[in-house]
């Protein structure tokens, strides 16, 4: 892509779209493996509801935890390829996974630790949970192209996200909200038509095919807000990049 400038939020959705239709097969082949648990545990759930099996659901429910371990890896995988089609470099899959895994421990902590405490403040207060949303919005990139432990990820996540709260809901926000509508819509009228095998295939493909677009919003967001912020020439910071890191270390922010 390679144009550096200050976006509104209709040209990173724009450029978010055009990142996603050139890279399309990439993007959804590192979210299948995101949602092969979650169709697993679907095709599982389904006859354990109707014949009340206890140990059917609880299989499900195990197997549905295995997204908690792949999940950030995946989005970490999404994030390195999408800031390398925005910084005009070639977008590969398993350059993109290597650089994810460059970083497994703290991506893992640090994206562990914001779904949960989302989880815990939508389930007892709303607020708390779209404040965490806010906040952390930015914490694979931090991970990954600063090179930050999972404590300074969260802290500089934080730095990022002040002042911004209402692109970060608006984009972020929105696009999660749309995302799940459509998943919900296709995802019933999979199951309406067939079951199954059949059926979580349909929502396997579904998952993968509409999950990664809000992680390319996500990444050009977190770019975005450091072109304005920090005052630096984007252009000559990706000249410097090494093949492992997507963008070095920030510098001092501009007064």
């Amino acid at each position: 892509m390679s144009d550096f400038r200050p976006r509104s939020n209709s040209e990173i959705l724009d450029a978010a779209f055009e990142i996603y239709r050139r890279h399309f097969s990439v993007f959804v082949a590192m979210s299948v493996f995101a949602a092969i648990p979650g169709a697993i545990s679907s095709y599982i759930a389904e006859p354990a509801l109707s014949l009340q099996q206890p140990g059917g659901l609880f299989n499900s429910a195990l197997v549905s935890s295995l997204a908690l371990f792949i999940a950030p890896f995946t989005e970490g995988s999404m994030t390195c390829a999408a800031s390398s089609a925005y910084l005009g470099k070639p977008v590969d899959f398993e350059q993109s996974v290597r650089s994810a895994f460059s970083h497994a421990g703290w991506l893992f902590v640090a994206m562990v630790r914001k779904w949960v405490l989302m989880l815990l403040g939508l389930t007892f207060f709303l607020v708390p949970g779209l404040i965490v949303f806010k906040r952390y919005f930015a914490l694979p990139m931090t991970v990954l192209f600063e090179d930050n432990s999972a404590g300074a990820a969260v802290a500089r996540s934080r730095a990022l996200s002040d002042g911004n709260g209402r692109r970060i809901f608006s984009l972020n926000g929105g696009v999660f909200v749309f995302s799940l509508i459509v998943t919900l819509t296709l995802e019933q009228t999979i199951t309406s038509f067939s079951h199954g095998a059949i059926a979580a295939v349909g929502q396997l493909l579904v998952n993968a095919a509409v999950s990664p677009f809000g992680t390319i919003v996500a990444t050009l967001l977190y770019y975005d807000i450091r072109i304005r912020r920090e005052g630096y020439d984007i252009e000559l910071m990706a000249q410097a990049l090494d093949a492992d890191s997507p963008i070095p270390s920030p510098v001092s922010e501009v007064n």
